[in-house]
């Protein structure tokens, strides 16, 4: 059982057109960092908004593997958590240790707390992925469906793996060098086109369990990842208006992600007391 959730009109929505000429010059040359700052401040709004204040479902223990993309750290998804956690979800985050290594290792490793966190539970999990976090989560219910209620991704780039803004890729580039001179824990060249992430590829582009319902999230407002690479023919695609980084923690994003827990959870109930039950389950 579901309700509509509404989200007031907050000042935060106004900052795009406060930024002066540090905003308008960043948004002429398309930079993404002011436009991603402006997520923080968002961030330090989620917990005045009624939808953290009155969570508006009872997730009855509903486990959740949340999935960090690059860069991500537990506390970038910090806000995500906390509200799972007043939704009454048994959360883990997946160590993926930052994003920036092989992508098959990774994906192996969000497979690995995956499967632990379903035997912990005795329950299939709803599967949240940010960013290049979606590309491991996709791979992972590709091969391992019956682990999954459902997966929700947030500006994952699904349909090709490095739509990213400019200055990412020189980032990436970077990361690849020092992977493929041996630094440990880092992505190489091959990675895009060698066999050690060749079974990622394949599971990113490949057939999709009908089984899973798959949401997928994304903002045009997104200048770190294309919008339209997030358009998986797999999936049903919400858009929203909002940052990259916001995709994690603006209230528009976190009450989409909401609406489709309360159609994920059989269990789900309106909560009615003052404080809703909190659970946690450490990574």
């Amino acid at each position: 059982m579901t309700r509509n959730i509404t989200v007031p009109y907050s000042p935060v929505s106004r900052m795009a057109g406060n930024g002066g000429g540090l905003a308008r010059l960043a948004a002429a040359l398309r930079v993404p960092l002011w436009h991603e700052a402006q997520a923080f401040r968002q961030r330090l709004a989620i917990e005045r908004h009624p939808l953290w204040r009155t969570p508006p479902l009872d997730m009855a223990g509903l486990p959740v593997l949340l999935v960090g993309g690059m860069g991500s750290t537990p506390m970038l998804l910090s806000s995500l958590q906390q509200l799972l956690q007043r939704l009454n979800c048994r959360v883990r985050v997946a160590p993926v240790r930052f994003g920036i290594g092989c992508g098959e290792a990774t994906a192996q490793a969000v497979e690995d707390s995956l499967t632990g966190l379903v035997e912990y539970t005795s329950a299939p999990a709803v599967v949240i992925a940010h960013s290049r976090g979606g590309q491991f989560a996709r791979a992972v219910a590709a091969r391992r469906p019956e682990l999954l209620r459902g997966l929700i991704t947030l500006g994952s780039p699904l349909t090709r793996m490095l739509a990213v803004h400019p200055l990412l890729w020189v980032h990436v580039t970077a990361l690849g060098a020092a992977g493929a001179i041996g630094v440990p824990g880092l992505l190489r060249p091959g990675c895009l086109w060698g066999t050690c992430c060749a079974p990622l590829r394949a599971d990113l582009t490949g057939p999709f369990p009908d089984a899973v319902p798959f949401l997928s999230i994304y903002s045009r407002r997104d200048r770190i990842v294309d919008w339209r690479s997030c358009l998986d023919p797999a999936a049903r695609h919400h858009e929203i208006v909002t940052s990259h980084g916001g995709l994690i923690w603006d209230p528009v994003s976190l009450t989409a992600i909401v609406e489709e827990l309360g159609t994920l959870g059989s269990t789900t109930r309106i909560t009615t007391g003052d404080s809703p039950k909190r659970s946690d389950l450490a990574a």
